[in-house]
């Protein structure tokens, strides 16, 4: 069985990330200097729809062409062709399993068998990879294992796409386990942190617990459907509608409150769905082992985090803490200059691929 990581011992090779989405691919290039971590280049690249739908690759030529155009333009910037690369969100499957104390060497044997039982797909049919979660308190009987596994045939189109583009593979990885090491600036407290990845066409939502991800899920609620409804409302052009989004958010005052009233029932439905993350937590914490049994904090993150006001407009039906998070502020101690590169908007959309780019250096 193929083992996803497919991880190189690169950590004195210099590596990029590359997030690739439905919309978009982002990439970041970190570098480790003797003074510290370096954002040595970072941006973006429009992707046409239906060349990936619902993270699947569809056209793997056309997406092969747009990467080899941009690495002969922007690309040229990069010190090196090796990527950490991320795999679709809504095609993972990620289980939070308990297995026998047995010997390290015998874990691989006895994560097979809970597989099969625990995703519907055929062991032959997927990538996976595995993490045994050390507990924060511990305990004898018993092994916590985290398991990632995606359908064969998705991680071959992305690692062969890649390949064509003359890229080499560092390793792939779920785009989740990105966006936390980019956000997190300690990964064993005990505290219980949902990270709410709010995109384009998408939003994600990832608890971390106790060292390890407990559950990712994805809605499809982002940036286009807040535009769509603005414009819908007040009876606008889309770029009229980007312009008042970003202007306004969620301001009772503007419009007489129309941008308000457009925003407020699709932010409305993305606060349910977080309670429901929100409970799935409460009701499974047998795995955190020391970890708070509540959700502490919620962090934003993502190019549509920074709506105007989405923090308090959540806060204010969770009841739970909420912020906006970037690499700067949560892990800006690792680097080597006090002053951010790149805008807190920029940072928020660029978290993913930052993430990517620390794998081999956190």
């Amino acid at each position: 069985d193929t083992i996803l990581s497919w991880t190189k011992p690169f950590i004195e090779i210099p590596t990029f990330g590359l997030d690739i989405s439905d919309q978009g691919a982002k990439y970041a290039e970190v570098l480790h200097t003797k003074a510290g971590l370096r954002l040595a280049s970072s941006g973006e690249l429009t992707i046409p729809r239906g060349i990936i739908v619902d993270g699947e690759i569809k056209k793997e030529k056309e997406l092969q062409s747009l990467l080899r155009e941009w690495l002969a333009k922007d690309g040229r910037a990069l010190r090196s062709s090796w990527v950490v690369a991320s795999l679709p969100e809504e095609k993972s499957f990620l289980r939070m399993l308990q297995i026998p104390k047995v010997k390290r060497d015998a874990v691989a044997d006895a994560i097979r068998w809970e597989i099969e039982s625990n995703i519907p797909l055929p062991v032959a049919d997927l990538v996976y990879d595995y993490e045994i979660i050390e507990p924060l308190e511990d305990h004898l009987d018993h092994l916590d294992i985290m398991i990632i596994a995606f359908p064969k045939a998705i991680v071959e189109s992305y690692a062969a796409t890649l390949a064509a583009c003359g890229l080499s593979i560092a390793a792939l990885e779920l785009e989740s386990q990105a966006i936390i090491r980019a956000t997190l600036r300690n990964f064993r407290e005990k505290s219980v942190t949902i990270v709410v990845d709010v995109g384009r066409s998408r939003t994600s939502f990832i608890i971390f617990s106790g060292g390890a991800l407990i559950f990712t899920t994805t809605v499809k609620v982002g940036g286009e459907m807040f535009e769509a409804q603005i414009a819908r409302i007040l009876g606008v052009a889309p770029n009229e509608a980007i312009a008042l989004k970003k202007e306004w958010g969620l301001s009772k005052r503007a419009f007489d409150g129309k941008v308000y009233a457009a925003l407020a029932p699709t932010l409305s439905v993305l606060a349910d769905e977080m309670r429901q993350a929100i409970r799935y937590y409460r009701d499974h914490t047998a795995h955190t082992h020391g970890a708070s049994q509540t959700i502490d904090t919620v962090l934003l993150t993502g190019g549509d985090a920074n709506l105007l006001g989405l923090s308090t407009f959540l806060a204010s039906i969770l009841k739970i803490p909420v912020r906006t998070a970037d690499p700067f502020s949560e892990i800006g101690s690792l680097f080597s200059h006090p002053i951010p590169p790149i805008t807190k908007t920029q940072a928020l959309a660029s978290n993913a691929p930052i993430g990517l780019a620390l794998r081999g250096i956190r």
